[in-house]
């Protein structure tokens, strides 16, 4: 007589293989693993634009935005990507798509940069908030650059004590949000942020308040 599995036997190997399968795939969490890598992208790019802006600084003596003349941008006004970016520096003035600031133009980033995901969003489009980066002046010398985080390791818990809030409302017109103040999440602050503080995270650019992961990571001079 030839020796084989019963069915019930089959079926009990097949039942462990699929909770085995669940219970790994729930330890890896294959989504966060991409928000985090994705978050970390967007981080590394956030510093090289950050370091540009000190190389530029130090060539010229002044930022990009102090080369936008005739623009209604303050220099303490944080600027998106897409938008007013010749402030930015890294798109055109006109902050078409696939345009190069002077950043690009002055060598401090390479022309391969505004492919990057949070260059290549349009005003208006549905991942314009979410994927899109912003900097922020303090009037001084202390420059952010920060993007909306999407891994929870980075929105929650004592990471979330290290992130920014930005309280003001974009306009879709302009890119740019208007009256704004960047606060240390854990400080309070105008506005929403106080409320966020205590609570629900948030990356809606378009509505009053965002929490927004900034480098340099320190607090807000």
């Amino acid at each position: 007589m030839k020796k084989a599995f019963t069915l019930v036997e089959l079926l009990i190997v097949i039942a462990l293989i699929a909770i085995l399968s669940v219970a790994v795939l729930a330890t890896i969490n294959p989504i966060e693993q991409t928000n985090k890598a994705r978050d970390a992208k967007f981080k590394n790019d956030a510093a090289e634009v950050l370091s540009a802006y000190e190389r530029y600084f130090a060539s010229l003596n002044k930022y990009p935005w102090n080369e936008s003349a005739g623009t209604s941008v303050a220099p303490n006004s944080p600027f998106a990507a897409s938008s007013m970016s010749n402030a930015f520096g890294v798109l055109a003035v006109s902050g078409e798509v696939g345009t190069t600031g002077l950043l690009i133009t002055n060598s401090e980033l390479k022309s391969s940069f505004v492919g990057k995901e949070p260059f290549v969003n349009a005003i208006g489009s549905a991942n314009y908030g979410q994927d899109a980066m912003y900097t922020f002046h303090n009037g001084n010398d202390a420059n952010y650059v920060c993007f909306c985080p999407k891994a929870s390791v980075n929105r929650t818990g004592s990471n979330k004590a290290t992130l920014k809030c930005l309280d003001g409302a974009l306009d879709n017109t302009t890119g740019i949000v208007t009256a704004p103040v960047l606060v240390d999440i854990n400080a309070g602050g105008a506005g929403g942020c106080q409320n966020l503080a205590a609570g629900a995270f948030t990356c809606d650019i378009s509505s009053t308040n965002a929490n927004l992961l900034c480098v340099p990571e320190g607090n807000i001079q």
